[in-house]
């Protein structure tokens, strides 16, 4: 079953809660951000060659230890595909060729505490790499647990006692990590933070101080997504907030405002949705009687002269066509949804409904998912054309079905 990971939900008030005492929230530079001005209306499709120079397809093996539900977040490794399925809480190994691995089942490894499936509360993985492979960490019930690429519990080659709470983090040349969902367990600040930047260890600097509860500021709904979205430069990061259209860049000595994103005013929140009081406890239904408004920005890959992103909105039409790419030499907004398959893509699709969008940049290429329920609605829908697919998607059609795996997209991006 295919979630959307641009989501709206309850904020997670049960496991993610703060007390406002001694805030410390570091302020976010934004002397040079760049204003975009988007209509996703007014955005062109076209071919695939003007984005992208090669497109390929991995099926990924399905048998009985091996089927998931969806990609909530995909890795990639020298030699791996390795997958966090939110829905069995598993962490699943796949070869590039797409030859199932391994599974790590999560519910079964977590110490000192009763959850199941639905209680089990995972914000996503890491990488950290080991010479040619690689160490799976994951945080869990204020835990750190690790693994090899065999799913082989690692207890002592990384440090488990952390001084904060974190569910996700990305480290950057030298000593200087970022983490998500930050709180100190040890200080005086106990507030939560969206992201929080540890030297040497030491915490630095923390940003985005988030406010939880039924009636706070930050909000009842979030966004999904990424909490880090790679570029073209392993020293820079991008990163979002729900109800924000701007596009935020991490490195190793802060956060900024990197670009501004404009929208029509028919997609736009009020400009005081996030201070006044009339909205606190109530910006779900605003969004339900305000369909066409944008609730925020994800997937904000930069590559070259390119910026891609995805817009949120409960509109069934950015829904369908919510995916872009920016030409920031050019200033020039193309649609991805509306790029038409063709010999470059081998007569499918890149993009699907809602929530299949790009979902890994490993420094050469982009990674995007389709389930197969979508590949075999389009294939029986394009039958009649007698396309001449690849041999490895070919035989996907012939002997698989729409309960199989989802297939990863490989794509190389123009610079």
């Amino acid at each position: 079953m295919n979630k959307p990971f641009f989501y709206l939900s309850l904020f997670l008030t049960t496991t993610l809660f703060s007390v406002r005492t001694f805030a410390q929230e570091n302020t976010v530079n934004k002397s040079n951000v760049r204003t975009l001005r988007i209509d996703p209306s007014a955005a062109n499709g076209g071919s695939m060659l003007q984005v992208f120079t090669e497109i390929s397809y991995v099926p990924l093996e399905t048998t009985k230890e091996s089927l998931f539900g969806d990609i909530t977040q995909l890795e990639v490794s020298e030699d791996n595909y390795i997958i966090y399925d939110n829905d069995t809480k598993c962490i699943l190994i796949f070869e590039k060729s797409g030859k199932f691995k391994v599974k790590i089942e999560l519910g079964k490894v977590v110490e000192g505490v009763r959850l199941n499936s639905e209680t089990l509360d995972v914000y996503g993985l890491s990488l950290k790499k080991t010479g040619s492979d690689c160490i799976i960490q994951v945080y869990i019930a204020g835990k750190l647990y690790a693994f090899d690429t065999n799913a082989k519990r690692i207890k002592e080659t990384i440090e488990e006692k952390q001084k904060h709470r974190a569910s996700q983090f990305y480290n950057f040349n030298g000593d200087t990590k970022v983490v998500s969902y930050y709180q100190d367990s040890k200080g005086k600040d106990k507030s939560l933070y969206q992201y929080a930047l540890i030297k040497d260890g030491k915490t630095s600097a923390k940003y985005f101080e988030i406010d939880t509860g039924k009636y706070s500021k930050s909000g009842d709904l979030a966004v999904g997504g990424p909490s880090f979205i790679e570029t073209d430069s392993p020293d820079i990061l991008h990163a979002v907030r729900y109800y924000d259209y701007n596009i935020y860049r991490i490195d190793s000595e802060g956060i900024s405002a990197a670009y501004e994103l404009i929208f029509p005013a028919k997609n736009t929140i009020p400009k005081d949705f996030n201070t006044n009081k009339v909205y606190f406890g109530k910006k779900i239904n605003h969004f339900f009687k305000n369909v066409e408004n944008i609730y925020g920005v994800g997937y904000t890959f930069k590559i070259g002269d390119f910026l891609y992103f995805k817009c949120g909105s409960l509109s069934s039409y950015i829904r369908r066509n919510g995916s872009f790419v920016y030409d920031l030499k050019n200033d020039h907004l193309i649609s991805l949804n509306r790029l038409d398959p063709d010999s470059l893509s081998h007569h499918l699709p890149i993009i699907g409904g809602w929530d299949n969008d790009f979902k890994k940049f490993d420094g050469k290429h982009l990674y995007a998912s389709l389930s197969s329920l979508e590949l075999f609605s389009y294939y029986n829908q394009e039958k009649k054309k007698n396309y001449k697919y690849p041999e490895v998607m070919q035989n996907y059609f012939n002997k698989g079905n729409k309960k199989d795996n989802p297939v990863i997209i490989k794509l190389t991006p123009k610079h």
